[in-house]
This record gives C-alpha cells, sequence and structure tokens, in this order.
C-alpha cells in the first residue's frame, strides 16, 4: 500500500500524471478516519491508488484525498460502489482557468492546493435505494420456526440476547471484508456468522469467493446457507475444516466478556487452516479488546489494526492480525504512517 506527502515543488508531475480523488466518509462514521483511509487504501490498490497524506481540502472535516491513474473511470465506479466507510466521491480539476464552486463540499468560489488552483467536480454519489435495499433492514434471510419449517423473513435481527443481536450495519461489514482484500483471495470464513451480514457483504464485493459459515444458533441454517458455500451449525470451537485452507477469518463476535474465550478458542482452533497469507479479523467490543488481543499474542500473528468505532454509543474495536510476516515487514511505513491519521 502506498502513500505520498505533496509538496509545493512536486504537486505538477502528480496531478499531469494522476486524477485527485476526494472521498467522503459517512457522517455516522467519520471518527473512524484511520480505518477508512485502510479500508480506501487496500480497495484501491487494484489500481494503483496512493493516499494523499496531506490532501487539499484539509479544513473539511471527514475528506480523504488519493491520487488514482487517468482514464478508469468506470472500473473505479465499479471498485467504490463496495467501500463501506465512504459514500461520496469527487474529483479535483486542475484545467480550469476560473474554477467554480456550486458543490456541497465548501461554499467559496476558488479553491486552492500548492499554489494550484482547481474546481471540485462530482464523481460518484452512493444510490441510497440500493444502499437501504442492501441493509441488515431490508435483507432477507431464512430460519427454522419451531415445528422445523423454513421461514423467510426480512430485516432478521436475531432475538435481542447477549448472544443474539444480528444488527451489523453494511457499511461495517463491507468495510471488515475489505481490509482482508476480498479480490486477492479464494475464500473467507465467518466462524460466528450470526444473521449473515459479513457473508452478505462479501458476495456483493467479489461473487467468486468462496465462503464458509458456522454458527451455534441451528436457527440460522437455512438462512446461512443462502450465502455460504458451506455451513457448520455447530460450535465454532469444534469446526473441523479438514486440510481445507482459509485466506480470511472474518467476524463479529457476541459483545459479552462471556463470549470472548470462546472466540479466542475458536480462533486457535481455525489456525491450522490458514493458508500462508491468512488474516484474521474481528470486531468486538471495546471490553473485549485487551482480553482478545492478550491471548493472541502467541499465535504469530502479526497485529497491523486496532482501532475503536462508535456503532450509535456502543464502543467496538476492529482488531486484524496477518500470518504473513513479509506482509507486514513491507507496509511497516506505511502502518506507522496510518497511526498518525486522527
Amino acid at each position: 500500500m502506498k502513500y505520498v506527502k505533496v509538496s509545493k515543488s512536486e504537486i505538477d508531475k502528480y496531478v499531469d500524471k494522476y486524477d485527485l480523488l476526494v472521498c467522503r466518509i459517512r457522517t455516522s462514521r467519520k471518527k473512524a478516519k484511520r480505518l477508512a483511509v485502510f479500508e480506501l487504501s487496500t480497495v484501491l490498490s487494484q489500481v494503483g491508488g496512493i493516499f494523499v497524506f496531506n490532501g487539499p481540502l484539509g479544513d473539511v472535516s471527514g475528506l480523504v484525498s488519493f491520487f488514482v491513474p487517468k482514464t478508469l473511470d468506470g472500473e473505479l465506479v465499479s471498485i467504490l460502489k463496495t467501500v463501506g466507510y465512504c459514500d461520496k466521491y469527487y474529483k479535483l480539476d486542475f484545467t480550469l482557468e476560473k474554477p467554480g464552486a456550486t458543490n456541497e463540499i465548501k461554499s467559496v468560489n476558488e479553491y486552492f492546493w500548492k499554489g494550484r488552483r482547481f474546481n471540485v467536480i462530482p464523481f460518484y454519489i452512493e444510490c441510497k435505494k440500493q444502499y437501504q435495499k442492501q441493509s441488515v433492514n431490508n435483507r432477507m434471510f431464512a430460519i427454522y420456526q419451531e415445528d422445523g419449517t423454513v421461514k423467510h423473513v426480512k430485516g432478521y435481527r436475531g432475538d435481542g440476547s447477549e448472544a443474539g443481536r444480528r444488527g451489523l450495519p453494511l457499511e461495517d461489514a463491507k468495510l471488515m471484508v475489505n481490509l482482508v482484500k476480498p479480490m486477492s483471495i479464494r475464500t473467507l470464513m465467518d466462524p460466528f456468522a450470526g444473521g449473515g451480514g459479513i457473508l452478505h457483504a462479501a458476495k456483493l464485493i467479489n461473487p467468486s469467493l468462496y465462503l464458509i459459515s458456522a454458527d451455534i444458533d441451528k436457527l440460522l441454517e437455512p438462512g446461512l446457507s443462502m450465502y455460504a458455500d458451506k455451513d457448520y451449525s455447530c460450535n465454532a470451537r469444534k469446526v473441523d475444516l479438514g486440510d481445507k485452507k482459509v485466506d480470511a477469518v472474518v467476524t463479529e463476535i457476541p459483545f459479552s466478556e462471556n463470549y470472548t474465550p470462546v472466540a479466542i478458542e475458536a480462533f486457535y482452533n481455525l489456525l491450522p487452516n490458514f493458508s500462508d497469507n491468512g488474516k484474521l479479523l474481528v470486531m468486538c467490543h471495546a471490553g473485549q479488546t485487551n482480553h482478545i488481543k492478550k491471548n493472541m499474542e502467541k499465535s504469530n500473528l502479526f497485529l497491523i489494526v486496532d482501532k475503536e468505532v462508535n456503532r450509535k454509543g456502543t464502543p467496538v474495536n476492529i482488531l486484524l492480525w496477518s500470518k504473513c510476516k513479509k506482509f507486514y515487514e513491507n507496509n511497516l511505513g506505511y502502518f506507522k504512517m496510518l497511526r498518525t491519521v486522527i
């Protein structure tokens, strides 16, 4: 993953070679800017995107900037549709003699960056209707009824119990999948699959992924089978994948300290099946974070991300580990830079 700090003397060579894409972090996730940058860096790496550490419009809250190669508009829109934490995108036009300013980013007549004037041009805005259709409130699921028949339900959110909440927001599910580079892996597993939000997001982003799910609640089997290629209706600590290799384990565990040891045991159960470049991404309650990190120190995985997100008053953490030492070492400079993004 690449980033750059642009000086006034360098700006011409960059804007001649690249388009400058300004991305707006969705309002509900503005405080998770570091995660938004990491997600965009991962997604835009497909086309050679470069994070601009000191990008333009820095005085406007919730904006981050990336250089992207020119003439990639169609491919770029397809990629941006998969992003979770940003919802609006603009390109900067450095060619106009008299820049205008009829856009929502800033209500002034001219913009300057490193001595160059520019216009802000709307590029892509997330479709609200499509987002709502894909969200947990409207997505179709299936559960077993007491008589053993299958019932199809819309907007399934579980039973509200300590381990039965199933309301993972779409933006978080997409972010979590994107952080494990879904376009460059073959197999993804969610060992605490619940209502299938992560699996659903994974299919939206890369339909060719082989998906594995597990959940102890047998009620969920028909719904999880809608998304997963292989579903295990059992405790994740007892899942036996045989010699099947998994490139990424991505999951949201129950937000209760009672389930923290269960999750840790499940992760260690799956470690032998990790591929050489395997990754583990966990969303947990902030209060579970230290316990999980301490116990995972013995796993020989490298911790890449540890960042808090506020979900409507609930503090949660995103934790990401990589099995590949080379990936960790090759990106140390990027990870160090990322820790300074606030």
